[in-house]
């Protein structure tokens, strides 16, 4: 694997590796671009990093490159005038990668299992991905139950389409029964008379019906606009500018303190390190009873070294509580950044909501108008058809009819009244047999859904137990490679549990060295049934393993990854590669 990096961080001359396939140590002083090379290589495997955390803050351009397998892999980055631009073909885009391919002290799970916190349950949904199965499952069952809302109302709608036909089929018999008792009428005179009333008189009940029907729709209408002005106003109401401002502002804020406090942590990691030394040697020196001091070589009385052996206890506990209170306060900062960016995304999701309703509600407004010029429409046709209904009045006023004829002809009115609303019905329900193919789609389309439905629910069980489940078969077997006296699982509650000679053991009880054995477990075993990564990347500083259980966990971790890489810090600079099975990292 060919990496070449130029003005990333703190790069700003064009550096290049060769890495081959094992463990590669890379030693180089502090402020020497150790971290700027591990951000590059994770950004190659996710966009979360930005371009502009990637660039040197003084330099227009900059690259990552990175030769696997034969194909190149890139984020070629330019500063334009309104900001950034990048040109990038990634390995991977997947932002598990920051929490799966990089292990140190920056870690959030390293230092959530540091202060003694033992809920991974979070750690597993990231890794997993099982809140976008969950979200999508969710999504797809909303479907689902609309798609059976909408084949019932469709059923529905079919069923009274053949209820109306049956009636209609009912009254056509009558009709044409007393259309046959009418022909038998003598007075032809009265039946035609009483015709031509009924005609003119269904002809503007016709009329007054459709704008029954045209009133009612523009009421619909007008109650649909009003939902929707009130639900845009409660969020607007919701939707501050001034809220969004201050919210990204404190996101900043905090991302600065972040930065800070990490960078705070590591010099008093660093100094803990070597106070541990130099208290190492005062107590060899205070055993033997030395009575000259190997750093200076001066003549000491022997009795000094158990008062320095004091001075210096002291001092790493102080130095200890106060690693802890900014490794605590790390974690409150962590959760608070996460609060803002949900709270951001919540406020995104409500604009573009309230876009949508206005762009809903102009589409309103228009239908509004236009059912308003129909029902004007209508009204002029009914005041014209009454004047010349009532001008030729006088006309039929003076023809005489049979009771029985009228009585027929005022039934047979009624049943073609009857007749024209079950029709004007049957217009509105649509035709039977289009209602009956999508019918068929909708059914179809259900068993689709609820195919994936089903589909997902199983996979979200399977993710869900999975890591937990490769954790608790691996963990014991990586502890008593690693020669630790203790058991360790994740119980039913995505708790990490650990017992030593059967007992339950209290997180914060365990040596760091154990504390960080367990979070390295739990990454390895997300990556055995999670990710693959091409290569892992390990801070030497986040283990305090002595040099027998570091090189096997180096030899355990050429089996997850063809790359693995080492960083630490040393006063020269030395980058060695060695193959798997052949492991002797120097202390």
């Amino acid at each position: 694997m060919k990496v070449r990096v130029f003005n990333i961080g703190g790069i700003t001359q064009d550096y290049s590796l060769d890495l081959e396939k094992g463990v590669t140590s890379y030693e180089a002083p502090n402020a020497y671009g150790k971290t700027s090379l591990v951000r590059a290589l994770i950004s190659l495997l996710t966009s979360s990093i930005k371009a502009e955390d990637l660039l040197n803050v003084f330099a227009d351009s900059g690259y990552i490159e990175v030769e696997l397998d034969n194909k190149l892999y890139y984020r070629r980055i330019k500063r334009i005038k309104n900001g950034l631009s990048e040109d990038k073909n990634l390995i991977m885009d997947d932002d598990r990668a920051l929490l799966l391919t990089y292990f140190s002290p920056e870690n959030r799970l390293v230092t959530q299992i540091l202060s003694g916190d033992g809920n991974v349950e979070w750690f597993i949904s990231a890794t997993s991905k099982i809140n976008e199965i969950k979200a999508k499952k969710e999504e797809l069952q909303k479907l689902l139950t609309a798609e059976i809302n909408a084949r019932d109302d469709l059923q529905k709608k079919y069923n009274n389409i053949r209820e109306i036909q049956a009636k209609i089929r009912a009254i056509d018999e009558e009709i044409d029964k007393l259309e046959k008792e009418r022909e038998s009428s003598s007075n032809i005179v009265a039946k035609t008379t009483y015709t031509i009333t009924l005609t003119r008189q269904n002809k503007i009940n016709e009329i007054l019906n459709k704008i029954k029907v045209k009133k009612d729709e523009l009421a619909n209408l007008e109650f649909a606009l009003k939902k929707i002005e009130e639900e845009i106003q409660n969020k607007e109401s919701k939707v501050s500018p001034d809220i969004k401002t201050q919210l990204q502002k404190e996101l900043e804020e905090i991302n600065e303190k972040l930065k800070l406090k990490t960078y705070d942590r590591s010099e008093l990691e660093i100094e803990l390190k070597v106070l541990e030394r130099v208290l190492e040697e005062v107590d060899e020196s205070d055993r033997h009873h030395l009575d000259m001091c190997n750093v200076c070589g001066s003549k000491v009385d022997p009795s000094i070294w158990k008062e320095r052996a004091e001075i210096i206890s002291r001092e790493l506990r102080d130095k200890t509580s106060l690693l802890d209170s900014l490794r605590n306060d790390i974690i409150g900062l962590q959760k608070r950044k996460e609060e803002i960016d949900l709270r951001l995304k919540e406020l995104q999701t409500l604009e573009n909501e309230i876009a949508r309703l206005k762009a809903k509600k102009e589409e309103l407004i228009n239908r509004i108008g236009s059912v308003k010029f129909q029902i004007d429409d209508l009204e002029r046709q009914k005041r014209e058809t009454e004047e010349r209904f009532n001008k030729s009045e006088s006309l039929s006023g003076a023809i005489a009819t049979s009771d029985d004829s009228t009585s027929i002809l005022k039934r047979i009115e009624e049943l073609r009244k009857k007749r024209e609303e079950y029709e004007y019905e049957l217009q509105l329900l649509g035709v039977p047999s289009s209602i009956l193919e999508e019918l068929k789609e909708k059914e179809e389309h259900i068993e689709q859904l609820q195919k994936k439905v089903d589909e997902l629910q199983v996979e979200y069980i399977k993710r869900l137990t999975k890591a937990r489940e490769e954790f608790n078969r691996i963990s014991n077997q990586l502890l008593r490679k690693f020669e630790f006296d203790m058991e360790a699982e994740i119980d039913g509650n995505y708790r990490l549990i650990v017992r030593r000679k059967g007992a339950i053991i209290d997180i914060k009880k365990l040596s760091s060295s154990e504390r960080t054995t367990l979070a390295l477990i739990l990454v390895l075993s997300a990556l055995r049934a999670y990710f693959k990564t091409p290569y892992f990347i390990i801070d030497e500083s986040a283990m305090t393993f002595d040099q027998k259980r570091f090189n096997r966990l180096l030899e355990y971790l050429t089996e997850i990854a063809d790359y693995v890489i080492v960083t630490r810090s040393s006063e020269n600079t030395e980058i060695k590669t060695l193959p798997p099975k052949q492991i002797e990292i120097s202390s």
